[in-house]
Order: C-alpha cells, then structure tokens, then sequence
C-alpha cells in the first residue's frame, strides 16, 4: 500500500486489526485523519479478511465516486478491478472486487437477498455521524444479522464526531478507538448578514473579497442547488479568467461533480459553490478558504400533508465545525461565517436524526419483509407513533399490507423493487397491463426522483414533460426510466399515449387524487388544499392528481408541484375500491322533515351525490341515527314523562348503584340508538311522527326487570301523602326531587319525605287551598314548629273555611273545609 505522508489514523490501525478479529469497532477520527482512504485498504492488505469483501457505505454518491478512483489510484489500477462502487442505476465492480464502495440503500437491498451477507467480511459504516435514513436502518439490519446469522461478520462505525450518538448502548461490546486528525490552523471570520441586507448579496460580496485577498481557492456553503445557481449568477461577471467556478450538489451530473474535486491546472484559482455535500469525505483540491452561510436544506416529512418539503433551516455546531475543516486539509486556512459569533454557541450540537422526520412507509415495509417491525430493530432512534401510523395507513392502503400488518405477496413485489412503495405500486401495476403502460409509468417514477426538465413552464401538466422526454431519449431522466424497466423485466416502448399518466400515478398517490373548488384551487383527497396558477390549461379539469406538492409558507392552500389530469371514470376503475358512502342529512326546519343525500367520496373529497327521496326502511333508520347524533339528545321531542323517568334513573344510579350510570348519560344513549330507538323509525319520515312515539316505554324498555322495580320502589313517579292523595313528585334536571301538595294534605307528618332508601330528601312545596304557594322547606318538622303560626295567622284570616290546626304535626290531614270534615 502507498501512502503520501504518515496520516494520524495510522497510529491505531494495528489495534483496529486485533479489535476486528473479535468484535465490532467504533472509530472516531476527526477531519484529516485519513479514516475514510487509509482504513479500507490497510484492511485488504489483512490474511483474516482475504477471501472476503470489505463493504463500505458512504452517505453521497459523489463522495462514493471520489473516493473509489482515489483508492484504485492508490493501487496503481483503474476503479472496478481491487476497488469498485455501486450507486443506484451505476456500478462498477468486478468478480475481483474486493472493497466495494457503495451507499446505504444499496446495502439494504443486498441483505434482503442474502440476509448472512456470505461474501462479507467487513461493512464499514463511514460518516455515520451524518445520521442518515438508510445508514441508522442498514446498521439495525446487519447487527440482525450478526446476532443471529453470522457471528463473525464484523462492523466498523466511523465518523469525526460520535460522542453524543449514543452508539455504545447499541453497540455495548464494540471495541471504542480514538484516532487523532490532521489539520491546520483556521482563522475564522465572523460576518453576520446585516438586517438591512439580504443574505445572497451579502454573501457574494465576501466571496469576492476571499477570493481576492487568498492565494488559495475558495468552498462557499450554501443551503440548496437554486441558492447556488443564484449566487452563481451574482458572481460571475466579477470573475477574471483565473478563477474557475464549480458547482456542486447532489442534481448535478457525475462530471460536472468529478470536475469540481479535481486539482486544476497551475495558475488557476478554485472556486466551488457546493451544499452539505461538500461537508465531509470528500477533498476538494486546491481549497484553503471557506465562505458559510450556516444555512442547509433537509427534507422534512410532513404527517399531515402526508409530502416531504424541502426546507432551509440553520446548520448543527456539528456541521459548523465539519464545513470549517474543509479549509485546513492541505494548510491553513480561513473560515468566513455568515452569523454573529455569540450565535455560534445556540446552535444545536448535532443535527436532528433524518429517521425522525421522514417518510418511514418504506423502511417499514423493508423491516416488515425481514421478518420484524420497526420499532423492533436495534435502531438509535425510534421513529413516532404518529410516523409509524401514518405509514400502516400507506401500505394498507396500496396492498402492501393486510389488515393483520402481514406483508402481502403484492407487498414483497414492492420491496423487492427498491424505491419508494408509492411508485413501486405504480410501475409494478403498470407491469401487469403492457408495454406501453410499463414505459409510461417507469417514466413518471424518473421524473419525480428528478429535477423537472421543463421548470419553468407555462403548465405543470405531466404530460407536457412525457413528451418531451419522448423527443429527448438521451436525458439523463430517460436513462432512469430505462433502469427501472429493465429491473421489471421489460423495456421502453417507442410510443405511447401520455395522456394515461394520471390514471397510472393514481396507483401511486390515490390520496393526491384532487377536486376542483374554482379560481385554481383544488382539494385533495387527503383533505387538504392545493392551488394552481389559474392560467395553468390544468384548471379547466374538474379532477387532477397533484403528484407533487410545494409549501408556500403564508399558512393557506399549499402550492401544487407537476400534476397531471383525471376523468371520473379514471378514478373509478383504477381507485374505485377506495370510495367510501357517506349518508348527510339536513334538517328542513320549516318542513320539519329531513332531506338526506347518499355521498360517495374518495378520503375528503366528494364524488357523487345523490337525493334519497324514498329510502328504505333500513335507509331511513340510517338517515335517523346521523341527524339525532349531529343534532343531540335534547332535540328529540321526549315527552314529561319520560324526560321525569330519565331523571329518575339517572338518580337511581347515582344513588343506588343501578343501573350502570354511564349506560344512561347522553351520549351513552346516543351511542346505542340502535338498540332502544332506531328500529321504531324505519316509518319514521317526519318531526310529527316522531312526536307521537311512546317515549316513556323506548326508555323504561332500556331497563332490565330488577333495575325497573328499583326505580319504581326507591324513586316512585308519585307519593301517598297523609291525606290519602298520590301527588306527583317532580324530578329537576338539578337533581333536586319536589313535591307541591296543599298544606291540609300534609297534616300529621313530623318529618320531611325521603325517598332513595332515605338517601334523597324531597323539598316540599306547601300550597294554599288555591294551590297557591305558601312555603318550600326541606325541613317539614322545623317548618310545624316555626314559620307556620305566620302562615297560620294568615291563612286563618284569607281561609276561615278551612282547617288551620295549633299542632298540624299531629294533626288530621284532609282535603276538606271545617263544616265538611
């Protein structure tokens, strides 16, 4: 092996050996320290891993590339022969491969078709720090494995930065080593953007001014492909001939992205506007100045848009320090950073883990055909129960999944495909149907995992852009679309119809299926809005499928990405077993009668309606059921009676313990309509019908025998009073029971009523022999022995007729005057 100049990792690379030999390894080296070039080959060179591949993952494809013809060079020989890669749609390996350089998916795919990884001897996890999706996933995947397959496949987590992930608790026998870097002084530079400034401006100002006061060629981070193309703009007519501008982000193509590591000729100044793509692995030739914005974007999955957006947010400490190092590889450096130095501290450590805020329907599925469930891997952090949720849903709702969370035949088809279930669903059904169906579909799965060739455009229609692809077969788009046909088993078609393209995403985004509301707004299926530039020749469709979706940001309808147009006879045959029937009733409160209307929808959005002018007995039960639970219990026309025995029970069970309480409250009786009410409405067409339905028994039928002997003993409709007469008790929605009897009726009893088993006093309400009132009192022997001689006095002067005994406690209770007693 050749090396340079002695690198810092080389110090621990005899440990890292012996370590291997017994278990797994985690080894932190930061920037410099030659772990992700020196590491790989030192291990070839290793008897116990002859015969055997060496794995690698690295987190970019750029990254991959670069540093698989680094290595090869380092051994005399072109990439593909000791040293090869594979990327998704490019690989170049050899049977005489022996360290293959590859990203995380890849290896994902690999061990769900050899689960020992047979062929392994070593997966080295470089980067890991960057907490990629597929990288947290193919970690849980191998450990699996190891623990229960392979025993002596070793793994090897590498990173600059691992001190808080928290890897010793998921990997507690591994051996930890600590390696030193190698890198220069970096002169940092603080140069926050001013408030009165835009930020772009602000930041090609100093660039010019790196570029100007350095010998050494310059990196500028910034947050996305379209800062950098603006920046670009901004930079290049104060550029001398010198000075040679790359860019790089993850869009670009392979040699426009080899182009800018590459060292230049003498006499040339490097200038390179890159993403966080540039932050680690990779050496960028000729660079000893950095410019940073300390802005990236990341995708973030939104549940409940059920879209992941593209957003800009600040970078970690992590990430500050990583972009920083990229000065001091070669020499000292200097670092320009676009935020006040104070701010430095508030960043966050490390960045939020990708696995918690992604899309994770395709990891689910990926683990569920392994043979666990998510969460159940051995994974550094667990995605949300709503993450999880959202995604059972997706699956279920493509075939993927059975209702008893087994992956379906149809499902293991869709991770065998490798790319997102969504558009797996699309290309694997379109499979079935012909040709043109299959070139149809593998061409809008391309599209979407590519930069639209048409932006900008008058239209965001589809179909524009299959027909454009169909005039340009050499894009790199078309290549894609090719890959994903040949992994099908079939071919790209020479023609086709690309007006079938909603149809075929609707396979992959029946929740995207979207409704035409007027003025450029739509609104999806999944029950949010969506709006279109209202010249777009999209809006003159009643139906859409908005394949991709864009934030706006002012809290409103989101913004729709390409799309493409959709007949109701589309939807029907391709997404029919998804509709649902809905029954809405209204109530027409002059008529008092309902109207009701049976409403076919898809998720939110409304399909067909139809008037329901003479339903079935079965409907109209139904159409009963909506309207009294939308409208409530007090609505119903309950008559006294029942109203009182409904308070009656309700007391019995507060007081009693039977019947059950919360079997009798509102929505309780709400809840199980269709046990006491419902099958009395089959008939029922109108508010009058209604009225003339025996309330009292609907209710007292709810009741079993004991619990209605209880209720009629303990607290009785009516009560006998001393004068023989059963006057009525009545039960207050308050809870409070009273009994109003004329004050003779009640002569001879001491003490005031009870009922309940003594539990509830009853408040009497005395009368006059005009069933005036006269006294309420809860306490009818404290009433005898007090206030009644006022009232007596009174009574004797207006009733001389009747009884105003000196003691009515004792006294004869009557319901006549003097002369007739």
């Amino acid at each position: 092996m050749n090396t340079d100049s002695p690198l810092p990792v080389m110090s621990v690379l005899s440990e890292l050996v012996t370590a291997l030999k017994q278990q797994n390894v985690i080894l932190s080296a930061p920037p410099g320290a030659g772990k992700s070039t020196l590491v790989p080959l030192h291990l070839l060179t290793q008897a116990e891993f002859s015969g055997k591949k060496i794995l690698m993952l690295q987190p970019r494809r750029v990254a991959v590339r670069a540093i698989a013809s680094y290595l090869a060079a380092k051994l005399g020989e072109t990439v593909g022969q000791t040293v090869g890669y594979r990327i998704r749609g490019e690989s170049k390996t050899s049977s005489n491969t022996r360290l293959e350089i590859l990203t995380e998916g890849l290896l994902t795919r690999k061990l769900q078709q050899d689960p020992e990884l047979a062929d392994t001897a070593v997966v080295i996890f470089d980067e890991f720090h960057e907490r990629n999706l597929h990288s947290d996933f193919a970690l849980a995947l191998c450990l699996e494995s190891q623990g229960a397959l392979r025993e002596d496949l070793r793994l090897l987590v590498m990173s600059a930065t691992l001190d808080e992930l928290g890897l010793e608790q998921l990997l507690p026998d591994a051996i930890r080593l600590q390696s030193a870097g190698r890198s220069f002084a970096i002169e940092y530079h603080y140069k926050a953007v001013p408030t009165s400034q835009p930020w772009l401006p602000w930041m090609a100002s100093l660039v010019l001014q790196a570029l100007q006061e350095h010998r050494q060629g310059v990196l500028a981070f910034l947050p996305g492909a379209a800062d950098i193309r603006k920046l670009a703009q901004l930079l290049t007519p104060h550029l001398d001939a010198s000075i040679r501008l790359h860019c790089l982000y993850g869009e670009l193509g392979k040699q426009a992205q080899m182009a800018a590591v590459e060292p230049l000729p003498a006499g040339c100044k490097k200038l390179v506007l890159a993403t966080n793509i540039a932050e680690t692995s990779l050496t960028i030739e000729d660079i000893a100045v950095v410019v940073d914005s300390g802005l990236e974007k990341i995708a973030r999955f939104d549940l409940n848009q059920g879209v992941t957006h593209l957003v800009s947010q600040r970078i970690s400490q992590a990430s500050a320090t990583q972009r920083a190092g990229r000065a001091g590889r070669v020499g000292p450096g200097v670092c320009y950073r676009l935020w006040p130095q104070e701010q430095q501290a508030r960043l966050a450590a490390q960045s939020q883990p990708q696995i918690l805020q992604s899309d994770v329907s395709a990891l689910m599925l990926e683990a569920l055909t392994w043979g666990t469930e998510l969460a159940a891997l051995p994974l550094l952090d667990k995605p949300s129960d709503a993450q999880l949720a959202q995604a059972t849903t997706l699956l279920k709702q493509l075939g993927a999944l059975d209702s008893d969370m087994r992956v379906t035949r149809h499902g293991r088809e869709l991770a065998k495909l490798g790319s997102h279930p969504r558009l797996a669903n699309m290309m694997l059904s379109a499979s079935q149907q012909s040709t043109q169906a299959l070139t149809l579909a593998c061409m809008l799965a391309a599209l979407l995992e590519s930069k639209d060739p048409l932006k900008p455009s008058y239209t965001l229609d589809m179909v524009e852009r299959i027909d454009w692809l169909l005039r340009h077969r050499q894009d790199p788009i078309m290549q894609l679309a090719g890959n994903w046909a040949r992994r099908l088993g079939g071919r790209l078609a020479s023609t086709l119809d690309s007006r079938a393209a909603g149809k075929l995403l609707a396979l992959a985004f029946p929740d995207r299926i979207a409704k035409k509301r007027g003025a450029g707004r739509y609104l999806l299926a999944r029950g949010i809005g969506v709006k279109l530039d209202e010249l777009d020749p999209l809006c003159s469709h009643e139906y859409l499928l908005v394949a991709d979706l864009m934030q706006t940001g002012d809290g409103g309808d989101i913004r729709a990405g390409l799309s493409a147009a959709l007949s109701l006879a589309e939807i029907e045959a391709t997404v029919g077993h998804l509709f649902t029937e809905e029954l809405r009733c209204d109530w027409h409160q002059q008529a008092e009668q309902i109207r009701a209307r049976k409403i076919r929808k898809l998720g939110s959005i409304e399909i067909r309606s139809e008037v329901m002018s003479h339903p079935s007995k079965a409907e109209l039960e139904q159409i009963w059921a909506v309207l009294i639970r939308d409208k409530g219990l007090a609505w119903l026309p309950l008559t006294d009676s029942s109203i009182q025995l409904l308070r009656r029970i309700r007391l019995a069970a507060r007081y009693l313990g039977q019947p059950a309480e919360q079997d009798w409250t509102d929505a309780a009786l709400l809840d199980s309509l269709a046990d006491w009410l419902l099958p009395y409405l089959g008939e029922v067409r109108s508010f009058r019908q209604l009225q003339g339905l025996d309330w009292h028994n609907l209710l007292r039928n709810r009741l079993d025998w004991n619990s209605q002997s209880l209720v009629d003993k303990e607290l009785p409709s009516h009560l006998l009073v001393p004068s023989g007469s059963r006057c009525t008790l009545d039960y207050q929605e308050d809870g409070q029971v009273c009994l109003s009897v004329r004050m003779q009726e009640m002569y001879g009893m001491a003490t005031t009523p009870a009922i309940a088993n003594g539990r509830i006093a009853v408040l009497v309400e005395l009368l006059s022999p005009a069933r005036r009132p006269l006294q309420k009192t809860g306490d009818l022997a404290g009433f005898w022995q007090g206030s009644y001689k006022d009232v007596q006095k009174e009574m004797k002067g207006r009733y001389p007729k009747h009884f105003w005994p000196d003691n009515p406690a004792t006294a004869q209770a009557t319901t006549r005057t003097k002369k007739a007693m």
